[in-house]
């Protein structure tokens, strides 16, 4: 299969600024967030649903899980706004609008795991965090909007513009 020299060059062109690939670490970051946060969810259910068989503190766990993946992905998705809000980046743009479903599906599936939990294993950042991630989620799919769609279109300077 044969690709066109300007299918390669509008690749290239998509990916070869900065906030492309620092929305690309957003979604990384946002899918090891849900990841884990889904995983940390069925460890406190545990086998038998009667919890986990050690001791654990489930609310360290929780500001530890948050603090490595989840706020990092948030502060990077707000980079890319921050770098792409007086251009249209349609991939970026995208690429945000993906991490926000990811987040939004995951925090649903998390919250829905949350009432499996014994009460002795529950604290209240238990049942706030995935409420918390899930508005993220929904202000990631605006960023990404605005990005892909609302922001001005950049223009592109030549040389010729500066000439007297």
């Amino acid at each position: 299969m044969w690709v066109s020299r300007d299918a390669v060059a509008v690749v290239g062109l998509c990916m070869a600024k900065l906030e492309s690939w620092t929305s690309i670490g957003a979604l990384a970051m946002g899918s090891l967030f849900v990841s884990m946060m889904i995983s940390f969810y069925a460890f406190l259910v545990g086998p038998e649903g009667e919890g986990p068989n050690v001791d654990v503190d489930p609310g360290a766990l929780l500001v530890q899980t948050i603090s490595i993946s989840g706020a990092p992905s948030l502060i990077l998705a707000g980079v890319v706004f921050g770098l792409s809000f007086r251009s249209r980046n349609v991939f970026a743009g995208l690429i945000l609008i993906l991490t926000g479903l990811e987040l939004i599906i995951g925090m649903w599936i998390v919250d829905a795991t949350t009432h499996n939990i014994d009460i002795q294993f529950r604290t209240s950042g238990l049942e706030y965090a995935p409420k918390i991630f899930v508005a993220a989620g929904v202000g990631l799919l605006g960023l990404g909007t605005y990005i892909g769609k609302i922001a001005p279109q950049s223009r592109i300077r030549h040389a010729r513009d500066y000439e007297q």
